[in-house]
C-alpha cells in the first residue's frame, strides 16, 4: 500500500478527531482456548488452500483464475495502478464481459485515483462498463467533500475499502495483501525493490461464499458509486490488447539466463516491445484508434522490461497446501460507512488472549493501539513467546506510520516482556499481513496492525486452523527474520541482571535501534514528522 505522508497522516488525524480512545475499551473476555477463540469466530468452512509468496506466482495464479471464469468474477482492491498489470487485469475482466461472463469490479477512490478520477481524464473504467460489467468506486473524494464540512468528520474523505479479493464462479477466490501493480507482482530480478507480500488461493463453497458476502456488503452500499457507461468512442480494444499483450508475454517460451542478460539496453528492450505490440495488434481485424495503439505500445514496453515474467504460465502450479481444513472469514466495514461491521479487531485480540505459547506477527505497518499492547503484554505474562517482523526507516512507505513506531517501540519491548522484534533493513516494503499462533491458527488478509485497519478502513482475513498451514506461514516469517544484515535487524532495549529494562530519562534505554542502521535522511524525514503525533494521541 504505497501511503503517501498527506493521507496518511489526514486519515489518522480525522480517525482521532472523531472517535473515543480505543485503549479505553477493555479487551475481550478470554477464552477458555485458542480453539475456543476460533470457533467463535463467524461462518465456519473448509476450503483447500495455497499459499502465493512468490510475486509471479500470485500473478499467475489471478491471470489462471480469471480466464477460467464461466459465470461470474467479482474483484475488489485498494489499489489498480495503469500499468502493464492493472490495464491487462481490465482487460481480461473485458474480455469475460463480452463472452457474457457477469462481472463486478469495486476499486477504491484513493488508492485507485489514477483510474477513477474523472478530472484526471481516466476512462477505461468506463470502457470496462461498455463491454457489459459494472463497475463501481468506494467513497469516491468528489462526492465526499461536502459530507466532510457539514459533519466535521474528515473520515467522509479519507476512509478507505482496503479489501483484495478476486472471486470466481463462487468457488474458487484469491486474497491477502497485494494489490494491483508492477511493485506488488514482479520479480525481483527486473524489479529489485518488488515488495514482500503474501496471498492465498482458496477453493470450497463455504469459505468463497463468506468472501463473497464481505465483497456484496459493501458493492451497492451508499458510500459507493457506479461508473457510468460513457457517449465517448468505444475504446475497449485498448483494454483488449493490453490483455492480449500479456497474454502473449505468459505464454511464450520464458527466457533463459543468457537471454535476459542479451537484454541489456532500452534499444533492445523497445525493439522487443514493438514486436509484441504488432502481435497484439494484429489480431484486430480493424485499424486501432491513437489511444488504443498508445496504450498497447506502453504495456508491451513495460513488459520488456520483466524479462523474468515471460513464460510464467509454464510454470507448475504451486501445490495446494492444506485440504479440508477449518476456515472463518473475518470483515469489517469502513467507518464511514453505512454499517459498523467490525469482525477483525475483537477476533484478533481474542486469539492473542487465549495463545499459551506463541504469536508470530508480520505487518508492514506496526502502530499498536492500547488494547494490542495490553493483550500482547498479559501474553508474555503468561510465558506466550512474541515475535514480530516490520519495516524500518528504510523500507517503508509511510513516513508518519514510522515516526509513531519509532516512538512506541521502545516501550512495546519494555512492556512486552518476551517480545522480539525484527525490521526490514533493504529498501524494499514488506507488505504481508500474517499472524500465526501456537503453531495452529493463522490469520492472512489486508488488515495492518495499526490505527487505520483497526477502526477507518474496510477489511478483510482469512482465519486458518490448521498445523500445516500454520508451520508453512510461520516458517516463512521465521525464516525472513533469520537473514543476517543488512537485510534484516533486531532492535533491542537494554536490560538489567534481572530482566528489567534499563531506562533512561524515564524511557527504555535503546541498545539497537533505527539511528543505528539506517541512512541519517530516513530518520530526519520521519523525526520531522514526530510533532504531530500529539494528534494520533486519542488512538495510539
Amino acid at each position: 500500500m504505497r501511503r503517501t505522508t498527506i493521507l496518511g497522516l489526514a486519515t489518522m488525524v480525522a480517525f482521532a478527531c472523531a472517535t473515543p480512545r480505543l485503549g479505553d475499551k477493555e479487551l475481550p473476555p478470554r477464552p477458555p482456548s485458542l480453539r475456543a477463540a476460533f470457533e467463535q469466530m463467524p461462518a465456519p468452512a473448509s476450503a483447500r488452500l495455497r499459499i502465493l509468496s512468490d510475486n509471479v506466482d500470485a500473478w499467475v495464479a489471478r491471470w489462471r483464475l480469471i480466464e477460467s471464469a464461466q459465470r461470474s468474477v467479482d474483484v475488489q482492491y485498494f489499489i489498480i495502478e495503469p500499468d502493464a498489470f492493472g490495464m491487462s487485469l481490465l482487460g481480461l475482466l473485458c474480455e469475460k464481459a463480452n463472452a457474457g461472463v457477469k462481472v463486478r469490479l469495486m476499486v477504491d477512490s484513493r488508492g485507485t485515483a489514477a483510474l477513477s478520477r474523472t478530472w484526471m481524464g481516466a476512462d477505461w473504467l468506463q470502457e470496462l462498463v461498455r463491454a457489459g460489467a459494472e463497475v463501481r468506486i468506494y467513497n469516491p473524494l468528489e462526492h465526499n467533500v461536502a459530507d466532510a464540512l457539514a459533519s466535521g468528520d474528515l473520515r467522509a474523505v479519507t476512509a478507505s475499502n482496503h479489501d483484495k479479493l478476486i472471486i470466481v464462479d463462487k468457488g474458487a477466490a484469491i486474497a491477502g495483501g497485494r494489490n494491483i501493480s508492477r511493485d506488488y507482482l514482479s520479480d525481483t530480478r527486473d524489479h529489485p525493490s518488488a515488495f514482500i507480500d503474501m496471498d492465498v488461493f482458496m477453493e470450497g463453497d463455504g469459505a468463497v461464499r463468506a468472501l463473497g458476502e464481505a465483497f456484496s456488503s459493501e458493492l451497492r452500499g451508499p458510500k459507493t458509486k457506479k461508473v457510468k457507461r460513457d457517449a465517448g468512442t468505444d475504446d475497449r480494444d485498448g483494454l483488449l490488447l493490453a490483455a492480449a499483450a500479456m497474454r502473449l508475454w505468459l505464454q511464450d517460451p520464458a527466457f533463459s539466463d543468457g537471454e535476459v542478460a542479451a537484454l541489456d539496453s532500452d534499444e533492445k528492450r523497445d525493439a522487443l516491445a514493438l514486436v509484441y505490440e504488432g502481435n497484439a495488434v494484429g489480431a484486430l481485424d480493424h485499424i486501432p484508434t491513437d489511444k488504443t495503439r498508445e496504450l498497447a505500445r506502453e504495456v508491451s514496453r513495460q513488459l520488456a522490461r520483466l524479462p523474468h515474467l515471460r513464460g510464467a504460465l509454464h510454470r507448475p502450479v504451486p501445490p495446494i497446501s492444506v485440504e479440508g481444513e477449518s476456515v472463518r472469514v473475518l470483515d469489517t466495514h469502513s467507518s464511514w460507512g453505512p454499517t459498523q461491521r467490525n469482525r477483525v479487531n475483537e477476533n484478533l485480540l481474542a486469539a492473542v488472549q487465549a495463545a499459551e505459547r506463541e504469536v508470530v506477527i508480520q505487518s508492514p505497518y506496526f502502530v499498536l493501539t492500547e488494547r494490542g499492547v495490553r493483550a500482547l503484554r498479559e501474553a508474555a505474562a503468561r510465558g506466550v513467546v512474541v515475535t514480530i517482523l516490520t519495516n524500518s526507516p528504510t523500507s517503508s512507505d509511510s513516513p508518519i506510520t514510522q515516526a509513531a513506531f519509532l516512538k512506541q517501540w521502545p516501550r512495546l519491548l519494555a512492556e512486552i516482556s518476551t517480545a522480539r522484534l525484527f525490521v526490514v533493513g533493504e529498501k524494499r516494503l514488506m507488505h504481508a499481513k500474517v499472524g500465526v499462533m501456537d503453531g495452529v491458527l493463522s490469520f492472512v488478509g489486508s488488515y495492518n496492525l495499526d490505527p487505520l485497519s483497526a477502526g477507518v478502513n474496510g477489511e478483510v482475513v482469512a482465519a486458518v486452523w490448521s498445523e500445516q498451514f500454520a508451520a508453512s506461514q510461520r516458517a516463512l516469517i521465521v525464516g525472513k527474520t533469520e537473514e543476517q544484515a543488512p537485510l534484516v535487524f533486531e532492535y533491542t532495549i537494554e536490560r538489567g541482571p534481572d530482566g528489567a529494562p534499563v531506562l533512561e530519562g524515564g524511557e527504555p534505554k535503546v541498545r539497537f535501534g533505527p539511528e543505528q542502521h539506517c541512512d541519517p535522511a530516513a530518520i530526519a524525514k520521519v523525526k520531522k514528522l514526530e510533532p504531530l503525533l500529539e494528534l494520533l494521541a486519542p488512538i495510539i
